[in-house]
Formats: C-alpha cells, structure tokens, sequence
C-alpha cells in the first residue's frame, strides 16, 4: 500500500458548505448545524464530509500555501491553498456553552506566525460551532497545536486573514495502528541505512567546519553520490529541479527515490528560504521530483524557516514525502565517517 493510500485526514472541523462547493459533492445539509445540537444524522453526515475532504486532499485539487506565494507572490490576494503549521487555538468549549445557555455569540478564534519566503504574516481567523466536527473538537483545538488546513487566505499588508475549511491531524495507517504523521516526516541523517557509518561519530571541530566553509559544492555533492553509490552525477545548469537525483538511497531496509538539493560557501551564514531561489521556489520544484526523501545540504546553518517550510511541503495528502536536513556539522560528521573528507578525495565518475 502506498503512503497516498495510508495518509488520511483526521478532521476536527469541516466547512461542509465550502466543501460542497469546491468539490461539487452533495453533503446532507444536517452537517452544517452546531455541534451543541449534535445528532446521529449530524455525525453520519460529518463522516461523508470526511471521505469528501479525503478523496480531496489525495487527488491533488488544493495547492499549498508556499508553492502558491512562490509562484504568484503576495500581489494575489486571495488564495484557496492548504497549510501545515503550529496555530493557536482558544475559545471553543466558551463558544459552545455561550450557545447552549443562550448568550451573544462569541466564535471561538485561531491565530499564528506563518513564513512565506523572508516575510512573517500574523495569522487570524475565527471557528464557527456549526463546523466543528466532533464533541473531541473543542480538546483538539485549544492551545499550540500543530495542525493541517485547508481554507481562503487572505493577505492584508502582514495579516494573513484564514476562513478555514478543513482542520485537522494527518494519520498514517501503520499495520491497522493510526499514528500521527510527523513522528516520521523529519529523517535524521543517522536514520538513513545508507548514512549508518555516522552512528556515534563525534562533532565537527572549529576547523573541520571552516575547512568545509572553503569547499566547493561540487565536491560536496560527488562525495554524498560516492557515499550511495550514485555514478551519475548532473552538472549544474540552474533550471534543474533538484542537483541529485537517485535510487540510491536505503531508508528502513528498501531503496527509496532521493532528490538532493545543495549549497555551499556561495551561501554565506545561516541558509534562509530566499538563498533558494526567489521565495524559496528551489525547495518547492524539489518536491515536485519524483522523489520520496528531500534533502537538504548546507555547509553551514539551516534556518528553521527552511525546515518548516520543507515540512509543509510535505504535508501533501495527493503526494506525501519525508524531508532531511544535513547542516555543516552533519555534513563534516557524514563525510569523515566515510573517509572522504575533505571532500575533494572523492571520485568523479563523469
């Protein structure tokens, strides 16, 4: 079974009415009532607004919010695009007893930072009781979680305004076991069988990473294609979606298809998604690879803006991957481990 087949939503709040009309779905109208005055009929309903909002998500109908901003920036005002970040809930157990007892209604809200490119939006929105999903609703939506979305954006100077349509928690189906997808999305480059000489190798000296400050990218990336076993190693022409790409790599005792994206000292510090391209877009033609495993190297820092981006794109119910990132410490770490540093002992097959 593939990962399409295993990652499912798990909502907490469906908009049963966007839903319908973006999919053209008829869902029972019982759906869009409170959940104070929850139902049989109301559930049953929910639950065919579920496998609407699955089969959705997996066909690929709703880009993400990056690869939108990359592509049309923040001119567009209005964007209908899914999202994975960490949000703020509050208000939703408030927002029911204020109905069932019959006082002015006071909406339960959501709010966050989120990073398109170099440029931080402060995200606002509100949660009607007529979408909440389920009487577990108000637990899962209160407090920092880290959720998925789907919804309307709309950007105003740095206020990112959401109507949200979809919430909630992507599962993975693990031998009849639902486990939450991010306990496996991140890989460690100890985590690779293909890496597994970096097990208990000790950290980079001051002047191991300084050496590597000094090192080519190519060298860089022929001693990575050395360490999996990769003969053919692309140059450089700048339109290509990622540098390396391979069946190579073993991940969990099978092969898995890589993309490799790298960047050397022309990068200067810390790596931020715009040294990828404008608005980060080199990252996101990554994952248009046919690729299952993204990584990222970087002789030096990586910022975790480039992480949570690498980590929204991968939240892709139609197309799901998992992301590495390998910094200066990881790759000095990798290439000793194997004796090739410095990079340039490795061999160049073409």
């Amino acid at each position: 079974m593939s990962d399409a087949d295993r990652l499912k939503l798990s909502p907490y709040y469906l908009n049963t009415r966007r839903l319908s009309e973006l999919t053209k779905a008829s869902i029972p109208v019982v759906a869009q009532t409170s959940l104070v005055i929850n139902s049989g009929e109301r559930a049953i309903a929910m639950r065919q607004a579920s496998a609407v909002a699955n089969a959705m998500l997996q066909a690929g109908n709703l880009p993400n919010l990056a690869q939108v901003f990359a592509s049309e920036g923040a001119d567009e005002h209005v964007h209908v695009a899914t999202l994975w970040d960490v949000f703020t809930f509050g208000g939703a157990t408030e927002a029911l007893r204020r109905e069932e007892d019959g006082k002015p209604p006071k909406p339960a809200t959501m709010r966050g930072t989120v990073e398109l490119g170099e440029v931080q939006y402060a995200l606002t929105g509100t949660l009607s009781n007529d979408h909440m999903y389920s009487q577990s609703t108000p637990t899962m939506l209160s407090g920092n979680r880290r959720m998925f979305m789907a919804g309307r954006f709309e950007i105003r100077d740095r206020i990112l305004e959401v109507e949200p349509y979809i919430i909630g928690d992507l599962i993975r189906e693990v031998s009849g076991l639902k486990l939450n997808w991010t306990m496996g999305v991140r890989v460690y480059p100890e985590g690779i069988d293909s890496f597994s000489k970096m097990a208990g190798a000790p950290a980079s000296t001051k002047g191991e990473l300084e050496r590597l400050l000094a090192t080519p990218e190519d060298d860089v990336k022929h001693a990575v294609a050395a360490i999996i076993g990769e003969p053919y190693v692309p140059k450089d022409w700048g339109g290509e979606k990622s540098d390396l790409q391979t069946a190579q790599v073993r991940l969990d005792g099978e092969p898995i298809s890589a993309a490799f994206i790298f960047k050397g000292p022309s990068v200067k510090g810390e790596m931020h998604p715009a040294n990828m391209g404008k608005r980060g877009d080199q990252l996101i033609r990554a994952f248009d690879e046919p690729a299952d495993l993204i990584l990222v190297q970087h002789c030096n820092k990586i910022a975790n803006s480039v992480v949570r981006m690498a980590e929204a794109l991968a939240a892709n119910l139609a197309r799901p991957r998992r992301y590495c990132m390998l910094d200066g410490n990881d790759t000095v770490r990798l290439l000793k481990a194997y004796g090739m540093f410095p990079p340039s002992k490795a061999p160049r097959g073409n």
